[in-house]
């Protein structure tokens, strides 16, 4: 495809302009048959959700050796919750359906872009119909549909030229570039901040006096004059109760007495003296 900046590149970046199910996602388009590694790698490191294949025209569905190739990354790509589209050619549908697992075709992330390369569209003829057929008579369609150019080219449906310079092209060189630059800015800004984080630091210890718990050159006084001494006047005076009723002698033995109070050696109700 020839196509302005984009000469020997593999990987370029950017939303997906074209109307189709993965309109707008971030993608990572993908030109001719990288490995799988790449791939993901490129996905990864560019945070993409979509994965475009067969861009800038690079599908070829009948070259040696490459039918395994997009039925294995594809798949890959899926299994991992990518959007895929494989962008393919419409007289290479029946191949295309051949070379891709049922899998694949029944997947929600797919997005098969089947392309119909059609010159001076809207200049050659104000009754130009699009017609989509079958490869026979009641071959494998229920019929066929017909479609005039102006409602093929609805606004709403179209792409401008302009609109496909959104994306920046991915070559080692600038991907190297942009990883060390952004290496070098992520260290400067630990710097800033572990500076600033020590001034700070360092102010607000000298804004503080803090005292000592403790005398540590004091050593531990085995009688300190604080001590707490027994206060004589606090303690009750104990005096003997006669005991001479029966009612005393019952409260007698609620405090523990083991003889008859009545008696000659009767125990002593103890009362405090206020």
């Amino acid at each position: 495809m020839n196509r302005d900046g984009h000469k020997d590149v593999t990987f370029f970046v950017g939303p997906e302009v074209e109307h189709t199910p993965a309109y707008s996602k971030r993608t990572l388009f993908v030109v001719g048959t990288p490995s799988l590694e790449e791939i993901l790698k490129q996905a990864k490191d560019n945070r993409v959700t979509h994965v475009f294949m067969g861009a800038n025209h690079s599908f070829e569905a009948d070259k040696t050796n490459t039918t395994q190739y997009w039925d294995k990354i594809i798949t890959a790509l899926l299994d991992r919750s990518f959007w895929v589209t494989l962008d393919y050619q419409a007289h290479e549908h029946e191949l295309v359906l051949q070379m891709l697992n049922a899998g694949i075709w029944q997947s929600r992330l797919f997005v098969p872009l089947l392309g119909v390369r059609i010159p001076s569209i809207e200049t050659s003829s104000p009754n130009l119909t699009v017609k989509i057929d079958d490869v026979d008579f009641k071959a494998t369609n229920r019929g066929v549909w017909c479609m005039h150019f102006h409602e093929v080219t609805d606004s709403n449906r179209f792409t401008d030229w302009q609109d496909y310079e959104s994306d920046s092209v991915i070559d080692d060189a600038s991907f190297a570039l942009a990883q060390t630059q952004a290496a070098s800015i992520v260290s400067g800004l630990e710097n800033i901040i572990e500076s600033k984080a020590k001034q700070v630091v360092l102010e607000i210890a000298d804004e503080l006096v803090i005292a000592p718990l403790n005398d540590t050159d004091l050593g531990l006084d085995t009688k300190p004059t604080t001590a707490l001494k027994t206060d004589l006047d606090a303690v009750p005076e104990i005096v003997a109760a006669v005991v001479t009723t029966p009612a005393d002698a019952a409260a007698a033995y609620a405090d523990g007495a083991t003889q008859d109070p009545l008696s000659a050696e009767a125990s002593k109700k103890p009362k405090s003296k206020k």
